[in-house]
């Protein structure tokens, strides 16, 4: 009981300590995440004369659910679509960038004498800027139409990609003990697969499940059950050796390619504020002051070293893919502060025991002064690059603007070749089957290590277990591999015909020799992936046996079901979640032009949130039997529902689309715009603001002005017009005075109405509440 009670203090202590310097931080103009990182140092055990904060460990156990929730916000804004919608040059800078930032780190290791794990996490803590800052800092300089705002934001957005890349590497590494380039090439894959396979698999059930959600309107469960997808994927990548925050940005970046993502991003913004405040400020509660004063001089000169090598770096991967060199100065000075994955690498470096202690309050200062520095360099930023391009030797800039006009004109060029073209767009393909296949099997142990602790071995035998397991998994592989065996095949037809014209081969013996090498490097990569010891030998001759009769049978039946998981992914990717209400233009047109030559026409009407009728069925509401008119399907959050039968109940927001004539149109909008909320006056549930308009009788407040009479302070009601004779005052100041037989619109919780109307000493006559429009 004790513990519990510690507890709830420290948590109360920390979420006021974070509000407090957050609005502090805000009002000078710095960011909220400043401040939550003071507020850690100032309660944190470290700072002297004594600790606020009793259990340190149970929150940094928090601070976890806030990286989760603060990841899982940061793929909410980074949706695939959009990353195939900022280009490859944007891809390229951005990984090329990220490379340089590396090496130079790396380089500047080897001076300082950091070991390469050492090197390896300094440098992954200065190859991502903060989006937020530099978001900021281009509108408050109104840069947002510029060519260098749009680079820098694009490559900044990014780069939160190659930072959680790099940190699933670097919890890998630190739990392996490090390894060599090789370790590094095989984990990418491995990891590569996973993310592809988790991907996979969430485009295909996550939208399903929150469209049956958002069909039955129910947002309470919605946020419950993708709260428990989110910690589910999370563990799932924790399980499968990497860092939680991969599962949960894979998550974000899944449902933001659904029309559900901004109901699903409301409904999670407290929580995510919430938990992200008790992260940054349990980062602040680790920084020991003391450790401070003992590294100052490195954090000054990384913060120089960061200032000056973000730009290079970032602005010479620009020049490298095609933007011209002045524009990729300007982007550079753009992404220099540091964000708050600097944070979480230190964190995780110190607690592998690869970083000393004091280099997490180095990364924070030196992230800190960063943020600090970049709005006064980007103000300045006219000379500071007329200085640099006056330093800059003559011949580079030559050959800089040499190379941008070569690659301006190899960009002109002529198109690329036929073949080309056409096997360009299958490529992809093979690679994301290829990935898929690998992931299932590459991760099938843990797959099935999760299934044997989920099940009782008295309800079904291990080995039992086993079969059933490999034989699913064994199907699902088939459908893979005879989808990417029949896109190397293609696109070996099209190599054999395109290279058959310049030899005397003949095509068909160009065909069969390279599908014969095709076969076998997919032999090898296959045998390479499969987990031979999982199953006695004979068990895999018997599922070998297996799949080439499934093959031989249902080969077409493995082509469909591919194809149907294809078509769902891309009908997801193809949605667009900003414009969620557009995609039914051409359906409703459709549905018009066959009304022609009837007496009727459609029209839609959109449920308002103070309907009366809100969370009843069409059968309660009995359209049809009452105006003739038909309610042909409801619009949901872009998810239109067609199957709109008695049973389906309409909340607010739902746009209705309704059929029939002109009159039973009409009596239905009315119908629907009328019947508005009445509030039941002998509740106490109801807390919110309400407007009524009072009579005033004759009495002692007749003559007396609205100052005199004090109102809001005997009462807390507020008087925001008052309707006399033919003219109606609009919010009345303190001089207006009341008459016998004005009408007072008032406002206020339904307690302070009661309140009010025994202030009028049962004269005035209360007229039932109405809508009051914007």
């Amino acid at each position: 009981m004790e513990d519990g009670i510690n507890f709830i203090q420290d948590l109360a202590i920390v979420l006021l300590a974070a509000g407090l310097a957050g609005s502090l931080c805000k009002r000078i103009g710095l960011s909220v995440i400043v401040g939550y990182l003071a507020a850690g140092l100032v309660i944190g055990p470290y700072t002297p004369p004594f600790s606020f904060v009793t259990d340190v460990a149970r929150i940094q156990t928090l601070s976890q659910v806030g990286l989760v929730f603060l990841m899982f916000a940061i793929g909410l804004g980074l949706s695939l679509t959009k990353l195939g919608r900022m280009g490859l040059p944007t891809l390229i800078a951005t990984g090329l960038g990220a490379f340089l930032m590396l090496n130079l780190t790396q380089l500047l290791g080897v001076f300082v004498g950091w070991t390469s794990m050492q090197s390896l996490f300094i440098a992954s803590m200065f190859v991502v800027s903060s989006s937020a800052v530099i978001a900021k800092i281009v509108s408050e300089l109104k840069l947002t139409h510029e060519g260098a705002a749009q680079r820098a934001l694009g490559i900044t957005v990014m780069e939160d990609v190659v930072a959680v890349v790099m940190l699933t590497i670097l919890a890998s590494q630190t739990q392996s003990g490090g390894g060599d380039g090789a370790s590094v090439g095989t984990l990418l894959a491995t990891m590569s697969a996973f993310v592809v396979l988790l991907v996979g698999a969430g485009l295909l059930f996550v939208p399903r499940l929150l469209r049956r959600l958002e069909a039955r309107a129910d947002a309470e469960l919605q946020t419950i059950i993708v709260a428990g997808v989110l910690f589910l994927l999370s563990i799932a990548a924790a399980k499968a050796g990497y860092s939680l925050a991969l599962g949960a940005f894979l998550l974000g970046a899944i449902v933001a390619e659904m029309p559900q993502k901004v109901g699903v991003e409301k409904s999670f913004a407290g929580m995510r504020d919430l938990f992200s405040s008790v992260f940054f400020v349990s980062i602040g509660m680790m920084i020991d002051v003391r450790l401070l004063f003992g590294v100052w001089p490195l954090i000054l000169g990384l913060f120089a070293f960061v200032m000056i090598c973000r730009p290079i770096a970032c602005g010479l991967a620009m020049v490298i893919c095609g933007t011209h060199p002045r524009e990729a100065r300007r982007a550079g000075l753009l992404l220099t502060p540091l964000g708050e994955f600097s944070f979480i690498i230190a964190q995780l470096g110190v607690s592998s025991a690869v970083l000393p202690a004091s280099y997490y309050p180095l990364a924070v200062g030196v992230s800190i002064l960063t943020v600090l520095a970049t709005p006064l360099i980007n103000r300045n930023a006219g000379p500071l690059l007329r200085f640099a391009e006056r330093i800059e030797p003559r011949w580079l800039t030559r050959a800089l603007e040499a190379y941008h006009g070569w690659l301006q004109q190899a960009q002109n060029g002529k198109s690329s070749p036929l073949a080309w073209k056409l096997i360009r767009s299958r490529i992809p393909q093979i690679a994301i089957e290829m990935l898929v296949t690998s992931g299932l099997l590459i991760f099938s142990g843990q797959i099935l290590a999760f299934i044997e602790g989920s099940f009782s071995s008295e309800w079904i035998e291990t080995v039992r277990l086993n079969y059933i397991f490999w034989g699913v998994i064994g199907l699902i592989v088939l459908v893979m591999l005879v989808a990417l065996w029949r896109n190397v095949t293609a696109i070996v037809m099209i190599l054999a015909e395109s290279l058959g014209e310049g030899t005397r081969l003949p095509a068909s013996v160009i065909y069969n020799g390279l599908r014969a090498i095709s076969a076998v490097l997919l032999g090898y990569w296959l045998y390479a992936i499969l987990p031979i010891n999982a199953l006695p030998g004979w068990g895999w001759v018997v599922i070998g046996a297996a799949a080439l009769v499934v093959v031989a049978i249902f080969s077409s039946r493995l082509v469909y079901w591919h194809s149907t998981w294809q078509s769902s992914v891309q009908d997801v990717l193809r949605e667009d979640p900003d414009r969620p209400s557009g995609v039914r233009t051409e359906a409703r047109n459709a549905l018009d032009q066959g009304l022609e030559g009837w007496d009727m026409r459609l029209d839609d009407y959109t449920v308002p949130d103070d309907a009366a009728y809100a969370g009843n069925d069409l059968a309660q509401l009995a359209i049809p039997s009452r105006f003739g008119c038909s309610v042909i399907e409801v619009e949901r959050n872009g998810y239109v529902i067609t199957r709109t039968g008695p049973d389906l109940r309409i909340y607010p927001g739902d746009k209705l689309l309704l059929l029939g004539k002109d009159q039973g149109l009409a009596a239905a909008r009315d119908f629907l715009q009328g019947t508005t909320k009445t509030v039941d006056e002998t509740s106490d549930e109801f807390s919110g603001s309400i407007l009524q308009t009072h009579a005033v009788p004759a009495g002692p407040h007749t003559g007396k002005t609205l100052a005199q009479l004090q109102i809001a302070r005997e009462t807390g009601v507020r008087v925001v017009g008052i309707h006399r004779d033919n003219t109606k005052i609009i919010n009345p100041d303190g001089n207006q005075s009341l008459q016998s037989g004005d009408n007072l619109l008032v406002v206020g919780t339904l307690e302070e109405l009661r309140s009010f109307r025994r202030w009028l000493r049962g004269g005035g006559e209360t007229i039932p509440p109405f809508p009051v429009s914007a």
